[in-house]
């Protein structure tokens, strides 16, 4: 993700659906979350979710800075870049159940629109 600093927003976006496209089309639609595996099974283990948790804030962090240095201001790049993750977590699982990339495509030109419209004045 490192390579696209610097880059706007939509760049760093598509760069982050691409990654998840190559494992979905590499394990043919079987892959998924591991951190999303282990929230959902965690069944009340405090120690296990804290480790999720700081994994999905580690993943929010990066895409949060890496927006805001492509030109978004830092609250709405964070706010991208939940929006990015939390989408790109649930079309993962819609696109499993359905088997089909379609839910991919469509969710990645809406958050890539979303992030184009997220430039700084």
């Amino acid at each position: 993700m490192e390579a696209t600093r610097g880059e706007p927003a939509a760049v760093v976006v598509e760069h982050f659906l691409a990654l998840w496209r190559g494992l979905l089309d590499y394990s043919h639609l079987t892959a998924g979350c591991a951190v999303v595996a282990v929230t959902v099974a965690a069944n009340g283990d405090d120690e296990l979710l804290a480790h999720a948790g700081a994994i999905f804030r580690a993943w929010t962090d990066l895409l949060a800075d890496l927006c805001a240095a492509g030109g978004v201001e830092p609250r709405s790049a964070r706010m991208l870049a939940v929006t990015v993750i939390a989408a790109t977590e649930g079309v993962v699982a819609l696109c499993r159940a359905e088997r089909s990339m379609e839910p991919f495509e469509e969710v990645q030109t809406a958050l890539v629109s979303f992030a184009t419209g997220l430039v700084a004045p």
